[in-house]
């Protein structure tokens, strides 16, 4: 009867798990195209063939789903980036400009290959200017350990930039990464549908250089 009944236990948690990832999924696609507010708790069930109640048991609420679709796709991607981070800051003193923009950057556009995560890139990017605010609690939450991260790493491999223009130079940055990550096609409109923003060495081989020497440029606020 134990057995039986631990047999039954795990066949009823592998269908809960089931159930989750489908929620999750269907939350990923329909939020990155039609943005936050305009979905339902109704069309993520109806997408993911689930009940309310199966979506009340494992999230609770929109925020807490958005919370969990984040960190399924940039949970261990952050925790890559810190540690790559850090070790940037061990290597040398001031750290290396260039290896600090790889770890912050590279590991989040290997995010592509599959249809969900696509969905995810384009739901980070229109998260990141959503105005609802629970998504942007929730977005800036989850990126607040690996952004300080960065930006203290940043700050030390560029001691001649004052904390404004540091924070300029920062923005041109974060800028880049998210245009690229998301990659609307808004250039290919411009310049051609045979060039991509997709492949992650391609982008490297290109935004690094560009951004470092940005970063490394003498400040225009000094006299």
């Amino acid at each position: 009867m134990r057995r039986a009944a631990a047999q039954q236990r795990t066949g009823s948690e592998s269908v809960g798990n089931a159930t989750r990832e489908r929620l999750l999924d269907a939350a990923e696609k329909l939020f990155a195209e039609r943005g936050f507010s305009a979905v339902s708790s109704r069309m993520i069930t109806e997408e993911a063939e689930a009940n309310t109640a199966a979506m009340h048991y494992h999230f609770g609420s929109k925020e807490t789903l958005v919370r969990a679709i984040f960190e399924r796709r940039l949970g261990p991607i952050n925790d890559t980036r810190e540690r790559l981070i850090a070790e940037a800051c061990a290597a040398s003193d001031p750290p290396d400009i260039s290896r600090v923009l790889v770890a912050f950057i590279g590991p989040t556009l290997v995010l592509g290959a599959t249809e969900g995560e696509q969905h995810f890139r384009v739901l980070a990017g229109r998260a990141s200017m959503d105005p609802a605010p629970e998504v942007r609690r929730t977005v800036f939450e989850f990126y607040d350990s690996v952004g300080k991260c960065f930006v203290a790493a940043i700050a030390k491999a560029c001691p001649h930039l004052r904390r404004t223009e540091l924070f300029w130079r920062l923005a041109c940055v974060y800028g880049t990464m998210i245009y690229v990550r998301v990659d609307n096609g808004r250039l290919q409109r411009i310049l051609g549908d045979d060039l991509s923003l997709g492949d992650a060495d391609t982008a490297l081989k290109h935004v690094i250089p560009f951004l470092t020497a940005g970063l490394s440029l003498p400040s225009v606020e000094q006299p």
